[in-house]
């Protein structure tokens, strides 16, 4: 008992404390992932700024540097929990074999070693994460380059340059899509349309008159 009873007292002081605590919370998420069925992209965040010139000048730096460590590569989650583990490996067995325990009690050497141990955690997740980059990325189902062609139908009252709707059929429900025409005459609701392009900024499908798969709504 007493063995365990230092151990924990090891784990929760000096550079050790921050690193357990964030290996404990992990933990915790872990728990009610599996009771709850959390999915992995609760804490998921994206570092796309394509097209955002101004937050380029501002974070570039700092996106970078965060896509260096493979942050945005793999789920948040799966970061957190390579980094939380590999800070308190690294604690641990610096607070074990080569720190000295006299001066665990001091909040500034603890200070110092907690961004040592932190720093090299950094480069240990960047090594173990490397072969999850990309595992966890998913497609469209229907990706836009794969509609054009297709036909749609109109189910709002009308389809013009600045306003429209209509459906695409899948083998499920059916896909809703915000439609534009380009210059033509307007389209009315029930009326089949042919995609004909697309403007992935305003995720935007243009259409014309015409119906190129009529086979379509009656299959699926």
């Amino acid at each position: 008992m007493s063995v365990v009873l230092e151990f924990l007292q090891t784990c929760f002081s000096g550079a050790n404390l921050p690193a357990t605590m964030l290996l404990v919370l992990l933990c915790l998420y872990w728990m009610l992932a599996i009771l709850a069925g959390l999915d992995l992209d609760l804490l998921d965040f994206d570092l796309d700024l394509d097209g955002q010139p101004d937050l380029h000048e501002v974070v570039g730096v700092g996106v970078v540097i965060l896509r260096f460590l493979n942050l945005g590569r793999v789920p948040l989650v799966i970061w957190l929990s390579v980094f939380s583990l590999s800070w308190w490996l690294i604690s641990m067995l610096f607070d074990r074999w080569l720190d000295d325990p006299q001066l665990r009690a001091s909040w500034w050497v603890a200070g110092q070693y907690t961004l040592r141990n932190a720093a090299l955690a950094l480069v240990a997740t960047k090594i173990l994460t490397y072969p999850f980059r990309g595992k966890f990325d998913t497609s469209p189902p229907h990706p836009a380059e794969k509609m054009m062609g297709r036909t749609c139908r109109v189910v709002s009252s009308v389809v013009n340059d600045e306003f429209g709707q209509a459906e695409y059929p899948t083998a499920g429900a059916p896909l809703r899509l915000h439609v534009r025409t380009q210059g033509g005459s307007p389209l009315a609701k029930g009326d089949p349309a042919t995609i004909v392009g697309f403007d992935p900024e305003k995720q935007l499908y243009f259409v014309e008159h015409g119906e190129a798969e009529v086979s379509r709504w009656k299959s699926c």
